[in-house]
């Protein structure tokens, strides 16, 4: 492992000290550590709703064999509204926030107010974002959640840009030393913002002449090439999930379409062929197959802790890591990752736009599903027949989507144990990576972060 370690060290090391220290890169990934608070306190309340308050068909404990009356379960259904407010203000605006504090982090980095750019960013984000939901006048939810976040976090670097660019020209109103400081920098961020939100303005007129908007095109880009590969449908969603999460769009939402579309329905299939034949045996025997690529089987074997099997790399970080703030963020995620949501260490370490989790957070679902792929080809574990509710954590997932298979339970453990392997030692390169960026900050990098 130490020669693997050192490895790594000297080919990530070098290239991850330069990439942390890139303006950009650093303002998403300080962008996403102040919105944490939003993330962990949303997420808390999905792992409350979703696994806690739930006992009808299909929930966690109706899996285990709880069962209440029906009038215990509508009163129960009845506190989730506290949770469905609370996740409408976290993680159900995070497209909203993340342009604020990105153009915030990135105006500290350029030395210009932050406030400013910060307010500006949402300002443009709302300049282009559609007023319009059926006949009401209204901004839709799905402009404002995780499913845009990536329209978010262009806009933010965007608008940091230009507002450093007119400040640096010194396009702006200067008032008397006599004029209080708050009235004074109210001022001189009219001129930047009249001409930022003037260009954006023109967007998103411009694009309502295509009956389209900017978010519209950032989510169609990436959503509809994916969507129209059927054949390939189960290695496409593997790679490209957490691949658009590390660029900070949410995968799972931007492949609904493989989801819901196909490997939802094909887990229906196999659970209609199981209740017909009553096995798996009975039905292969009549000359039926399963689908392998149901979307039960990711979530029992590859999704351990959510995208990217972040379950191993909370594991990883108490094994191998030194840092207090990774340890402390590792605690802070362990809950909700053991029920599959991983909100908080995404943007909590954050993985996204980290260069050194970059190879292990793309890498591991592929390396889990020929895992996977293996131990069904060669009959170890029998397909997904089941339809458990995604918030199982790992093991008991498998187990109950196999209808009681403890082959099935032992390798999603083994997946689990694999992917804690995979990344300790990048856990170890980027204790080191963030201690030399910490250490290294001189001069020269303050005057290259006041350049445009």
């Amino acid at each position: 492992m130490s020669r693997v370690i050192g490895s790594l060290e000297k080919v990530l090391l070098p290239f991850a000290v330069k990439i942390g220290k890139q303006p950009h890169v650093n303002a998403i990934k300080n962008g996403f550590i102040k919105l944490m608070p939003l993330t962990l306190a949303g997420a808390m309340f999905v792992l409350i709703n979703n696994v806690f308050l739930s006992f009808g068909e299909g929930s966690f404990f109706f899996s285990l064999g709880v069962r209440l009356d029906p009038e215990t379960i509508e009163t129960l259904n009845s506190f989730k509204a506290i949770g469905g407010n609370v996740y409408n203000g976290t993680l159900g605006i995070m497209s909203l926030m993340a342009p604020f504090f990105i153009g915030m982090a990135l105006a500290e980095e350029r030395k210009v107010d932050p406030l400013a750019a910060g307010l500006l960013s949402v300002a443009a984000f709302m300049t282009v974002t559609p007023y319009s939901v059926g006949e009401a006048y209204a901004v839709g939810a799905n402009w404002l959640g995780g499913q845009n976040i990536i329209s978010g976090m262009i806009i933010g670097l965007v608008v940091a840009e230009l507002f450093t660019f007119v400040i640096r020209r010194n396009w702006v109103i200067t008032l008397p030393d006599s004029v209080p400081a708050s009235v004074s920098r109210s001022f001189s961020a009219l001129i930047p913002g009249f001409l930022i939100l003037s260009i954006f303005g023109i967007i998103s007129w411009a694009l309502t002449h295509w009956q389209t908007n900017f978010h519209q095109i950032i989510m169609d880009s990436i959503s509809t090439p994916l969507a129209s590969m059927g054949s390939v449908v189960g290695w496409a969603y593997v790679v490209f999930n957490s691949l658009l999460w590390f660029f900070g769009v949410h995968g799972s939402l931007a492949l609904t379409a493989l989801d819901n579309g196909i490997m939802t329905p094909w887990a229906l299939e196999n659970i209609a062929l199981y209740n017909q034949y009553g096995s798996v045996d009975a039905a292969i025997a009549a000359g039926k197959q399963f689908h392998f690529w149901a979307k039960p089987m990711l979530d029992s074997y590859i999704l351990l802790g959510g995208s990217g099997a972040t379950l191993g790399l909370i594991i990883a970080i108490f094994i191998g890591s030194r840092r207090a703030d990774h340890r402390q963020v590792a605690k802070l995620a362990l809950p909700s990752g053991i029920f599959q949501i991983n909100e908080p260490i995404l943007f909590g370490l954050p993985i996204i736009m980290n260069p050194v989790m970059f190879i292990p957070f793309v890498l591991i679902q592929p390396i889990l599903a020929a895992i996977t792929l293996a131990a069904y080809s060669m009959g170890i574990i029998p397909p997904v027949t089941n339809l458990a509710p995604w918030t199982m954590p790992t093991g008991l997932g498998a187990f109950f989507n196999s209808n009681g298979s403890i082959a099935a339970l032992f390798v999603a453990l083994f997946n689990l144990g694999v992917s804690v392997l995979v990344y300790l030692p990048f856990v170890t390169v980027a204790n080191k990576a963030q201690t030399v960026i910490d250490e290294e900050e001189s001069e020269e990098d303050i005057a290259e972060a006041l350049k445009f």
